[in-house]
């Protein structure tokens, strides 16, 4: 890897509650395009439907190409359910990708669910 000041793309994946929903955030937080975006979470995530899991999703398996600010964003259900469900509350991604010049880079993110619990929930 780089310097940490170096112009790169950088790709995270976030959790967001909106509005008593969990979504699963796709970006690229850096300056320029990364490339054959892969993204590993584990454990399994059962999506809105409990039947396919969130993880295989394609999103997940490759973007060809994501733009410097670009994100998806994928609904993984209500909190209520989610909690109700017993699904994972500590949830791992790794990121990998590369950069136009074909340089490799990979982000690891942790996320604990257990912090939206207890939270007060904006329902407008």
């Amino acid at each position: 890897m780089g310097a940490p000041n170096q112009v790169r793309p950088r790709v995270i994946l976030d959790v967001v509650l909106e509005k008593g929903f969990f979504y699963l955030v796709l970006k690229n937080i850096g300056v320029e395009p990364a490339i054959r975006v892969c993204t590993k979470i584990s454990p399994r995530i059962d999506g809105p439907d409990g039947k396919k899991a969130v993880n295989d999703l394609n999103v997940f398996r490759n973007v060809e190409f994501l733009a410097p600010g670009r994100d998806y964003s994928i609904l993984v259900g209500s909190a209520v359910g989610y909690f109700s469900a017993k699904q994972p509350s500590r949830v791992t991604a790794v990121i990998s990708y590369s950069d136009g010049d074909g340089n490799g880079f990979s982000e690891t993110i942790v996320h604990d669910l257990d912090i939206f619990r207890d939270l007060p929930r904006r329902l407008d």
